[in-house]
């Protein structure tokens, strides 16, 4: 579903996730002083929730992450409930209010989540680009019809009043913040500025193949999405070859930090440790099932503010209403 991009929408989006709409979602954060005791008292798990954030069809999602789940169940001794809810926003609410314990998420869902729900990164993903290199960053692309009369940033500059933009969400960090980071650079936008002010009209997908099928249907002149929608070996999971055929690249953007495994505040530490253990012992055994969620290569431990570090300057160079997002 198609939504119309404002300004004013865009501050209630994001604020939102520390005023009424967590609340109102979902369960209230968790007590910080009955969290402590519980970890003090050494409770165990019964179970791990595991959210992954939508990137494709939920349901081809389910069926990957359902048989990672149940390979870390193997792992843990605990059965592994997994959920892929339907937006992006679900993700971080789940993490705020303590109803998931683990969470596979891009940057700015986590950071959001770290903000308002003290959530910790204990993995980050490295992905192998269209060239066979491995990088803990990845691009995000700007995507046009191949028939299209748009061949450059430039020509989407001057033509910007008769473009109708589609982004893919507003927590996604490729196809949102440094798809905006991006038209800022090469002054399509000002800092903070309304995208509506600028294009014919703007859009979100809700989803990487929604936002691609908005241009190749023709609703949408050019989309904002992760690289490996239209590159690699997991392209086909987005689009069909032949949907793939009618676009191409306009604009490339790298430098967007891998995908993040993350947990709540208060999982106990020990629980974090066989998670995580459980997450790279299963990743190297079976990279196949790591590579069918989200076309990963493989998790690695990382330096958490070093990794999400372009994200939140990106957001602070784009200037979204995001208050304090790097505390």
């Amino acid at each position: 579903m198609k939504m119309r991009l404002n300004l004013p929408n865009v501050v209630l989006i994001f604020t939102a996730y520390c005023g009424t709409v967590l609340t109102g979602c979902s369960d209230s954060p968790p007590d910080a002083e009955a969290i402590a005791g519980a970890e003090a008292d050494g409770d165990e798990p019964t179970k791990i929730r595991f959210v992954f954030q939508k990137q494709k069809d939920p349901d081809s999602l389910r069926d990957a992450a359902d048989q990672l789940g149940d390979a870390l169940a193997d792992r843990l001794g605990v059965p592994v409930e997994v959920v892929v809810p339907g937006a992006y926003s679900a993700s971080v609410q789940a993490l705020v209010s303590g109803t998931t314990d683990v969470a596979y998420v891009s940057s700015l869902p986590f950071l959001l989540a770290r903000r308002d729900g003290g959530a910790e990164l204990i993995l980050a993903e490295q992905r192998d680009d269209a060239q066979g290199n491995t990088r803990t960053e990845y691009d995000s692309l700007i995507v046009v019809r191949d028939d299209s009369a748009l061949s450059s940033i430039d020509d989407l500059k001057t033509n910007a009043g008769d473009t109708r933009f589609c982004f893919t969400s507003p927590t996604s960090t490729s196809g949102y913040v440094f798809a905006r980071l991006r038209l800022v650079r090469e002054g399509i936008l000002g800092k903070g500025q309304d995208p509506a002010e600028v294009f014919q009209e703007v859009s979100f997908g809700g989803g990487y193949a929604q936002a691609l099928r908005e241009v190749v249907a023709g609703r949408a002149d050019a989309a904002a999405v992760s690289f490996y929608t239209m590159e690699g070996p997991k392209a086909d999971v987005y689009l069909t070859p032949v949907e793939r055929g009618q676009l191409r690249i306009l604009a490339r953007t790298p430098g967007v930090p891998t995908h993040v495994v993350c947990v709540r505040q208060g999982l106990p530490n020990a629980w974090k440790t066989k998670v995580k253990d459980a997450l790279l012992t299963v990743a190297a055994a079976n990279p196949d099932l790591l590579s069918d969620v989200y076309g990963t290569a493989r998790f690695i431990e990382v330096d958490e503010a070093a990794h999400v570090a372009p994200a939140v300057e990106a957001v602070e160079a784009v200037g979204l209403p995001l208050e304090n997002l790097n505390k």
